[in-house]
């Protein structure tokens, strides 16, 4: 087979595929129901049916470009409502503490010894490493770990450690 067959194969497959793709939308618009029935226009002598690719490629691209200017107004009002506050809000740190206490099994007000043992102790059992041969057990214990390592930092920066 020649290189020029095989360009003209592939130029004829991609206008095929660029008129599917076109006929798909189309028929996808037939089938969801339209919030507002189009007005047609004046001296259109046309049928949509007979209606050019470039047509339905300008209109499919307007009704994208509001999507898209509908989806930054939200976004835009959702950001002003925010205020500017990012991630998330301010939590209480009292209740961060005792929550803290009991992720590390301890009382509150346990001194940094203490909180440093009971991290050990409770790391060592759920190491992740343990749980090499079982990939649920091991995600289950990097979770675990993850939240007894913050418990730790937290009260060491609290306790002053």
């Amino acid at each position: 087979m020649s290189i020029g067959k095989r360009l003209i194969d592939l130029a004829r497959s991609n206008l095929t595929d660029f008129r599917s793709a076109f006929d798909r939308d189309h028929l996808r618009d037939l089938l969801s129901p339209s919030k507002e029935p189009e007005a047609p226009e004046e001296g259109k002598a046309e049928e949509d049916d007979a209606e050019s690719v470039g047509a339905r490629a300008g209109r499919r691209a307007r009704k994208v470009r509001d999507a898209a200017e509908d989806a930054w107004e939200r976004a835009y009002e959702s950001a002003k409502a925010r205020a500017g506050v990012r991630g998330e809000p301010p939590s209480d740190p009292a209740a961060d503490r005792r929550r803290w206490y009991k992720t590390l099994e301890l009382q509150p007000g346990a001194d940094l010894k203490t909180v440093r043992r009971s991290y050990r102790k409770l790391l060592l059992q759920y190491h992740p490493d343990k749980f090499a041969n079982d990939p649920a057990k091991q995600k289950v214990a990097t979770e675990v770990t993850r939240r007894l390592t913050e418990a730790y930092n937290g009260l060491t920066r609290y306790l002053g450690g």
